[in-house]
């Protein structure tokens, strides 16, 4: 009896998924389509004028929630080593990603992006709310210290006591 009960459990999920896939046939994406490239293709990617000279790089996408497309891409132009850098907002359009996002180039001299204005942020109206608690892990609650009792090791392959 017990063996039917665990099959019945573990077979109706599976029956029940199996029905309701079905209407997930418009959610899912199986493949990457030949004009798709990935968001981290590109984040960090370095953009260049059409000559070849440093524009900046891709730090983050704007995306519009109506219709899901990508408006602009935010690139860290100037500075030195990330210090002093400002970040502007280039059309998605006007970008010119090769075909694995290997190679950006934007039709502006390095110049005219940097004398180009900063883009505006607009504030999160409230936090997104936190990752939910999954059972495993570190609760937080522990006894540690920094003279406590212990065994280590010594830095040479030996073992030390502590006190």
């Amino acid at each position: 009896m017990f063996r039917y009960a665990l099959a019945a459990a573990i077979v109706a999920p599976l029956a029940i998924t199996h029905a309701t896939a079905q209407d997930t046939d418009d959610v899912i994406v199986e493949d990457q389509a030949g004009s798709e490239v990935r968001g981290d293709w590109v984040l960090g990617a370095r953009v260049t004028s059409p000559e070849g000279e440093s524009i900046g790089s891709i730090e983050d996408l704007i995306l519009d929630q109506e219709d899901g497309s990508v408006n602009a891409a935010v690139v860290s132009v100037g500075g030195f080593l990330g210090f002093g850098a400002k970040e502007i907002a280039v059309e998605w359009s006007e970008l010119d990603i090769d075909y694995d996002g290997n190679e950006i180039a934007l039709d502006i001299t390095r110049d005219e992006a940097e004398e180009a204005p900063e883009y505006s942020f607009r504030d999160r109206e409230s936090p997104p709310a936190p990752e939910p608690a999954t059972g495993t892990g570190d609760t937080g609650m522990g006894t540690g210290g920094t003279g406590g009792m212990g065994t280590g090791t010594d830095g040479a392959g030996g073992t030390t006591q502590g006190q």
